[in-house]
Formats: C-alpha cells, sequence, structure tokens
C-alpha cells in the first residue's frame, strides 16, 4: 500500500511537470506561426480522444443516454480552453499558467447557481485574495498609476476569462456529473473540444481574424502529439489513478504548482523576464488555491465524520417492531 502511495505520488508529480511544460511549448508554436490556436486546441484534442479511446476499449459498454451531459460540459470546456490559448498567443506563459487557476472565483459562485449552495467564508477569502494576486500578477511594477499599463492586457484578460470557464466547467462536473465515469466523462468531453475548436478556427481564424495556420511538419506534428497524447490524455489518466491512492488535498495543491514550473522554463528559455509582479502574484495566487484545498479537505472530513456517527447512532437505537 505505501509503495502504491509513494508510485502515485512521483507519477502526480510527473503529470504536474507536463503541464507545467505544456504552455511553454504551446507558446513557442505560436511565435513561429505554424499553428493558430483554435487548430492547436482540435489537433491536440484529436490526438488525446485517440489515445483514451485505446485506453477505454470495452469501458464504452457503460455509455448511455445520461452521456449527453458531456454537451453543454464539453462547450464549456472548449471555451475555457479557447480563451485560455487565444490569451496564451499575446501573452507570457506564467501569467497565462497562474491566471488559469482564478477558477476558485467562479466555482462558488456556479455552485450557488446551480443547487443553491452556499459560498462559505473561507471560499470568498480565497476568492479575494485570488483577485489580489491576480492584479499584482497583470501589474507592471509598484506605481499603482501605471499598473495596467503592462503591454499585454489582452492576452492576460483572455487568459483571465479562460480560468473562469475552467471554474464553471468544475462547477458543473461536480454537481451534473457524479455519477459518471471519469474517463469517459473526459473522453466525450474532448471530443466535443475538438469538434467546437475545430468550428471556431475554421469560421472565425480562417475568415474573420483571418489568422489561421496549419503545417504539416514532422517535427511541428510531433509536438502536437506530445501535447494530445502524453500532456493531455495520458495525463488525465494517470491523474485519475493517482488520486485514487493520494488525498484530495494533496492533489489540489501540487496540480496548481505546474504554474510555477510554466514559469521557470519560461525565463530559463528567455521567453519572458523574470519581475517581482510575477513573484508575487503567483506565491498569492498559490495562497490562495492553499486556503480552499486545506477547508475543503476538512469541511469534508467533518461531513464524513458527521455521517459515521449518524451510523452509528442508528446501530445503537434499532427501531422497534
Amino acid at each position: 500500500m505505501k509503495k502504491t502511495k509513494t508510485i502515485a505520488f512521483i507519477t502526480l508529480l510527473i503529470v504536474v511537470a507536463l503541464w507545467g511544460v505544456a504552455p511553454v511549448i504551446s507558446k513557442t508554436i505560436f511565435e513561429s506561426d505554424v499553428y493558430s490556436p483554435g487548430i492547436l486546441i482540435a489537433m491536440r484534442g484529436l490526438f488525446s480522444i485517440v489515445a483514451m479511446a485505446i485506453v477505454i476499449n470495452k469501458g464504452f459498454k457503460k455509455v448511455n443516454k445520461s452521456y449527453l451531459i458531456c454537451i453543454p460540459a464539453g462547450i464549456i470546456l472548449a471555451a475555457a480552453y479557447i480563451f485560455q490559448f487565444v490569451g496564451l498567443k499575446y501573452t507570457v506563459p506564467s501569467k497565462n499558467a497562474f491566471l488559469e487557476n482564478i477558477s476558485c472565483i467562479t466555482i462558488p459562485i456556479f455552485m450557488f447557481i446551480f443547487i443553491r449552495e452556499k459560498p462559505t467564508w473561507y471560499s470568498i477569502v480565497s476568492a479575494l485574495i485570488c483577485v489580489v494576486g491576480s492584479l499584482f500578477l497583470v501589474g507592471n511594477g509598484f506605481n499603482f498609476l501605471e499598473f495596467f499599463k503592462s503591454g499585454n492586457l489582452l492576452g492576460d484578460g483572455l487568459s483571465a476569462i479562460g480560468g473562469l470557464f475552467f471554474g464553471l466547467d468544475i462547477a458543473f462536473t461536480k454537481v451534473f456529473c457524479k455519477d459518471k465515469d471519469p474517463l469517459l466523462y473526459v473522453f466525450f468531453q474532448l471530443v466535443i473540444l475538438t469538434v467546437v475548436a475545430t468550428g471556431y478556427s475554421f469560421i472565425f481564424e480562417a475568415n474573420v481574424f483571418e489568422e489561421f495556420a496549419f503545417s504539416f511538419d514532422i517535427l511541428n506534428i510531433l509536438q502536437v502529439i506530445f501535447l494530445g497524447v502524453v500532456c493531455t490524455a495520458l495525463c488525465w489518466v494517470a491523474r485519475a489513478w493517482a488520486m485514487k491512492s493520494i488525498d484530495a488535498v494533496t492533489v489540489s495543491l501540487l496540480v496548481p504548482l505546474s504554474a510555477v514550473i510554466a514559469s521557470a522554463l519560461s525565463i530559463c528559455l528567455h521567453i519572458e523576464e523574470f519581475t517581482w509582479n510575477l513573484l508575487i502574484g503567483g506565491i498569492i495566487i498559490l495562497l490562495s488555491i492553499a486556503v480552499s484545498a486545506i477547508f475543503d479537505y476538512r469541511k469534508e472530513c467533518q461531513a464524513k465524520k458527521h455521517s459515521i456517527e449518524e451510523e452509528n447512532e442508528h446501530e445503537e437505537c434499532p427501531s422497534e417492531l
């Protein structure tokens, strides 16, 4: 059991590292103008669903009409990816990766809209901390009069909107997809994402924005295969397996560290420069995630404890015949 936990932890670290590498690779692709954002999402999705289909195999027997819920879920995920990837084209990997984590702002809002679950005080505090961190992240030094003149606010703004959609996707999944097989659910989400991204690329990138780009070069295609098969399909499957042996709070705290890896790699490769805003903003956002994850875990433990106590009381006081 201990050996399994160790392997699961190492697996999760590898997943985090790969998710940190992915935005840097995507940024270099955009700078080379070999693929436009929509096409990159579509190709990444296509390769990932082919890989996941091989893994799922006979698991498709579980599919029924209830999986139609994956259609709106996939559209939400597609919107998140499109905003994030288009944003990445106009900003640096570090900001793009950190701003994805402002999903913590929309999760409590949509949980209230969907099931009237009132936001807890710590979710509100976490969201406020995340907002402060995001403001520092997109700022330009400590001159508050020049705070938003960072030169790439379009990319930062689109990346932030992508993060908000990721929060909507998490809330939607929590409420409507509890009884679904996680691999099948992710697979069908990615199928819808691929369809939407393809439509977006041919309609908007090709005709409206006139920035459609596609390459048949084998090295470029291999990069996309790596992003689709390894960084998407394999990582999702590995993360799902690892979560069976690792507690939720560890997963919640480790996964956002991919933004730290993306930032460090981007700076080392001279794609961007180190700034104090990046350091302070990143630390504050990670702090907001830690607050949310730790208190969510405590809430879950208390709920389980309360449920066990109720079961014990029921066993001690059986109903009279």
